[in-house]
């Protein structure tokens, strides 16, 4: 067995919104589990005053975006660090922060190198970017002792990419990588949120909302959710829209769709929010027409508060939801296939029972606390896996 004092972890992400989003909840139970926890990432000072007194923080100013020399700067800071704390196990997720993490933790010899691949950065890209960013990714897979994609069919697609074998990787439960917080998702306030939204935005009563959550770019699939849109209330106006999410990359996104979407009383865009179960609870569907997708914790989020799901046919969002029975599945980069869903979805009484089966599913399979455990067992595992 791992002996106490050899539990030292280093949990490394690019920025801390994902240490907030996607690791706190597991870090506090590795805790009580005798780990000694460390996270490393490029830090706010709030992060910093609501987690210092938790765990032990190390800044580290990352560069977002790929250069060489922000590359070599990043590699050689985390090598010192690893050097002079000699963790046992560093896990590792985001494109830059595993790149550096698992050069610098190889050289080190770093006995555990868990990289969490939460997502495949590259098959968004094309030509020369694809090349490099795949080498990229080969790179830190080749480098890590242990791998944990976010889903059995991003691990089989990974596979037959030729970036590793079988005996490397695992996926956590049934996948994902934190699950979902039913006590801030929870259902019994859907009816006191929806009413909070509606009293926010009048024009949205008695209409049939479809709603999304997410970056604004087009591997979001967003013009093809707007072009679907616009379509379907061209033929519709008791029906409406709710984007929720920053504008990441605008300029990829149609310009006449944008124009027409501002335009349209029946369309609101939140902008960046942290009350998603607050607007979840005024969805009617969800659509989530994503290119790729590591899982996607927003589907989790929006079965938790009962709302059917319209998403992609791909690695992840595909696995989060059954088809037919808690949600639709359509081609990606398809707007009438997309159109064609929500039109028929909008008057199915099948909406009644995709929620119902999308929470049971939350319930039985992910749970944040059912991901926690089964996270801590599953480093425990690695642990002991390196020390024999």
């Amino acid at each position: 067995m791992v002996n106490h004092m050899s539990k030292s972890i280093c949990i490394i992400t690019t920025i801390d919104l994902t240490l907030r989003q996607f690791v706190i909840p597991s870090a506090r139970e590795m805790q009580k589990n005798g780990f000694i926890v460390s996270l490393l990432s490029s830090m706010e000072q709030d992060f910093i005053e609501e987690y210092s007194n938790e765990f032990k923080l190390i800044n580290i100013p990352f560069e977002r975006g790929a250069n060489f020399l922000g590359m070599l700067r990043g590699i050689i800071v985390l090598f010192r660090i690893f050097r002079k704390e000699k963790f046992q196990i560093i896990q590792f997720a985001t494109p830059n922060a595993s790149f550096y993490a698992s050069i610098a933790g190889f050289l080190n010899k770093v006995p555990a190198r868990l990289y969490c691949q939460w997502g495949i950065r590259y098959v968004g890209f094309k030509g020369t970017n694809r090349i490099i960013f795949k080498l990229i990714e080969k790179i830190t897979c080749l480098l890590s002792t242990h791998i944990r994609p976010a889903s059995r069919k991003n691990m089989e697609f990974a596979i037959s990419e030729g970036l590793y074998k079988y005996n490397k990787a695992k996926v956590i439960g049934a996948g994902g990588a934190v699950g979902i917080d039913l006590t801030q998702f929870d259902i019994n306030k859907k009816a006191k949120f929806k009413a909070e939204v509606i009293n926010d935005h009048p024009y949205l009563k008695n209409k049939t909302i479809f709603g999304f959550v997410g970056r604004l770019d087009k591997d979001k699939g967003v013009n093809e959710l707007l072009k679907a849109f616009k379509d379907l209330y061209t033929k519709n106006k008791d029906t409406a829209l709710i984007v929720v999410g920053p504008k990441d990359k605008p300029s990829e996104i149609s310009s006449e769709l944008l124009a027409f979407s501002y335009s349209c009383d029946n369309v609101l865009f939140t902008g960046y929010s942290n009350e998603v179960a607050r607007y979840l609870s005024c969805f009617d569907i969800l659509v989530h027409p994503s290119y790729r997708e590591g899982f996607s914790l927003v589907i989790q989020q929006a079965m938790a508060m009962g709302v059917p799901v319209i998403t992609t046919d791909i690695p992840g969002p595909s696995e989060v939801i059954e088809k037919d029975i808690s949600g639709l599945l359509v081609r990606s980069k398809d707007s009438t296939e997309l159109y064609h869903a929500m039109n028929n979805l909008l008057t199915s009484d099948k909406k009644k029972l995709f929620a119902e089966n999308g929470l049971k599913r939350v319930k039985d399979l992910f749970t944040q606390e059912n991901m926690s455990r089964l996270i801590v067992e599953d480093r425990i595992q690695v642990l002991e896996s390196v020390k024999k």
